[in-house]
């Protein structure tokens, strides 16, 4: 990194560099007396920029993404990168051209700037790569396998100025010699008012020669994970699906040795592109679940706005166009800018506004604060009256809270724009053409009027059963006779396991519990083994769950279910929202305020995922929540119940988001009292 003393002797250079017209700009073409005024202008901005960014050591970016592959041809491993001496010597002569620079390095010498050095780099070994000299005693395939196969990286996804995502990589060799690279990668989708957390954890093997071998893929999608591994020989890849309740297994033939989702990166940190360079490879596709075939073309110099640790600056960088090709009508092409040492900076995948930022680990860490401190699989702001004020978290005397629902057309996919005939044929209509689409499936204790157009709703929710000459006609809500669904044995509801069958014995096994009490002690008792975790795996079998000791309202439910289940006790789980108080928002040390475990109270009413039972005891259906150990509050919203028999989990969630998704909720009506 370059001092400030050093930085002013560079000024007078510089001044005498914008003062002579027929100097090369550094923007990778040749220098001419007669250039128009627009060209000096660039590349005067390019080199004050230049200035600017040499002060300091530039963030390191990968082009990463779900299914974004960036694994380059195999056989480039054993060709010497260009900087070595026995490079070719029409590459070496090109990268001495003085009047036409190859790189933004030389772009930058020719221009008297400092160089812009990577972490670890040292000018004398900087200059060792541009004359073609290496830069120490060290062997060519000792640095190279060092540059490529050691590293990590933190990447951030922005839409203009709101931040996305992103991305924690790293690649290690190990000790039996393999490449191993792990995938880390977060972020927030939004469909309606849902702010819904995705994730995708992947971990890939290569063999030393760089062949991918082994994937393991973990995948979020709200309240739930589920799992993939891939397996890969000369000939086939195999891929097994983990969905919860069964799995799923499909092959791929093959005839050359893949790439994996860093093609891109790897090829460019083991050897950068030269100008005009062309580069073909097959890469598999993990998420999609295919293969697919990647040319990565340089373009040229260019002067990109990069995250720098002064915040965003323009930067030369080298140019490469990458086109990913499953087959003629399914393709997508992208743009990666990288340095010298094939370091990308910047990503961006064409007809899209997102924009992948290379950036430091402490920059990641406060850019994604938001994705990366999601404590819920789905958030919504709820509008309207406060559920929540200081006084009423003291007292706990919330007993009817009146909610009002308005329904919608589904919203459409994200980055999925419809064509002229959709848009043309499709007719407009705020409602969808099923009424079945606009019914939540109601809890006890819960009481829903609708509208005339069936589009406007109204929902009460009660902390004690309501009359029913109350209620009269007017509003529909939860009954009907129990079937033997609800007591069935399942692969998730498995309460014949020798682990559920003794926490059912030790119980509750009083002769003198009445069903209603036997279902609340079961209820205390779950609650109490195991500790709340709201981003567990979602769904596992209730023996799997009784052996934990967290677990996410999915599966402290689950479990709860094989219990009642085991004792005769018909059982439902549902899938629904809860009010998330303030004493879950942060600690506080102010001790002006009555209650110090907040520091202040939400922005409205942030509503969260939650599931919990609904259960028939004493001829009548009681809603148990055992992440609290009690009976649901009125701020609990019922949307889909399922008996967890013939289910595909990854369906049931896709259902549940669908529905709301499409509900815009607010609160008209909170009342307090005994």
């Amino acid at each position: 990194m370059m001092d400030r003393t050093a930085f002013r002797r560079t000024l007078p250079r510089l001044r005498r560099i914008f003062s002579n017209q027929g100097h090369s700009s550094g923007l990778g073409c040749e220098s001419n007396a007669a250039k128009s005024d627009i060209t000096k202008h660039r590349a005067r901005k390019s080199l004050r920029t230049l200035c600017l960014i040499a002060i300091a050591v530039p963030a390191i970016a990968s082009p990463l993404g779900c299914d974004l592959p960036d694994r380059y041809d195999i056989e480039s491993f054993e060709k010497p990168a260009p900087w070595h001496s026995d490079a070719s010597s029409s590459f070496a002569s090109q990268a001495s051209n003085t009047a036409r620079p190859n790189s933004a390095a030389d772009a930058m010498r020719q221009s008297g700037m400092p160089e812009i050095l990577t972490p670890g780099q040292s000018p004398s070994a900087t200059m060792g790569t541009v004359s073609g000299k290496p830069a120490s005693q060290t062997s060519p395939g000792d640095i190279a396998n060092r540059l490529a196969d050691e590293w990590e990286t933190w990447q951030i996804h922005s839409l203009r100025s709101t931040i996305l995502g992103g991305i924690h990589a790293k690649s290690t060799r190990t000790v039996d010699n393999q490449i191993k690279v792990e995938l880390e990668e977060q972020g927030l989708t939004y469909r309606g008012m849902l702010q819904i957390l995705e994730s995708n954890q992947q971990t890939f093997w290569h063999d030393a020669n760089g062949d991918l071998k082994k994937v393991d893929c973990t995948f979020r999608r709200g309240p739930i994970e589920s799992h993939r591994t891939i397996e890969i020989t000369a000939s086939e890849v195999q891929f097994v699906d983990d969905r919860l309740v069964s799995s799923q297994k499909k092959t791929l033939r093959i005839n050359s040795p893949l790439g994996g989702p860093l093609h891109v990166y790897q090829t460019l940190r083991r050897k950068p592109l030269k100008e005009g360079e062309v580069r073909e490879a097959n890469v598999l596709l993990p998420i999609m679940g295919e293969v697919a075939t990647l040319r990565l073309q340089h373009n040229s110099l260019a002067s990109p706005s990069v995250l720098t640790p002064q915040g965003f600056q323009e930067v030369v960088l080298q140019e490469a166009s990458c086109l990913l090709s499953l087959d003629p009508k399914r393709q997508r092409e992208s743009v990666y800018w990288f340095d010298d040492q094939g370091q990308v900076q910047l990503y961006h995948v064409s007809n899209e506004q997102r924009f992948s930022h290379g950036c430091k680990e402490s920059q990641y860490k406060l850019l994604g604060k938001e994705f990366l401190n999601q404590d819920y699989p789905i958030a919504l702001q709820v509008q309207g009256k406060p559920l929540e004020t200081e006084s009423s978290l003291l007292a706990g005397d919330l007993r009817q809270v009146g909610y009002k629902i308005m329904w919608a057309k589904p919203p459409a996919p994200e980055s999925v724009t419809p064509s002229e005939d959709e848009q043309t044929t499709e007719p407009e209509s705020d409602a969808p053409a099923d009424d079945d689409d606009n019914r939540i499936a109601l809890a006890p204790r819960q009481y829903l009027q609708r509208g005339g157009d069936g589009v406007e709703q109204k929902l009460i929710v009660s902390r004690v059963p309501v009359p029913q000459s109350k209620l009269r006609d007017r509003f529909d809500q939860f009954g009907g006779e129990d079937s033997p669904a609800d007591l069935a044995a399942t692969s998730l509801v498995d309460y014949r396991s020798a682990t559920v069958r003794r926490i059912a014995k030790a119980t509750a096994n009083s002769p003198d519990f009445t069903t209603a009490e036997r279902a609340m002690e079961m209820n205390r008792t779950v609650h109490s083994l195991l500790s709340f975790q709201p981003l567990s795996q979602g769904m596992r079998p209730a023996s799997q769950i009784a052996d934990s000791s967290t677990a996410d309202s999915t599966e402290q439910s689950i479990l709860l279910m094989a219990l009642l289940r085991s004792a005769g006790i018909p059982s439902r789980m549902v899938m629904g929202i809860r009010h998330q108080t303030a004493d879950h928002i942060s600690p506080t040390r102010d001790l002006a305020l009555p209650f110090q475990t907040r520091a202040r109270l939400p922005d409205g009413n942030r509503f969260v995922y939650h599931a919990w039972v609904v259960a028939k005891v004493d001829d009548q259906w009681i809603c148990l929540d055992p992440v609290e150990g009690t009976e649901t509050k009125p701020d609990c919203l019922a949307i889909e119940t399922t008996d967890m028999k013939d289910i595909d989990p990854i369906d049931l969630v896709e259902d549940f988001i669908d529905k709301l998704s499409r509900m815009q909720i607010s609160i008209y009506a909170v009342i307090r009292g005994a």
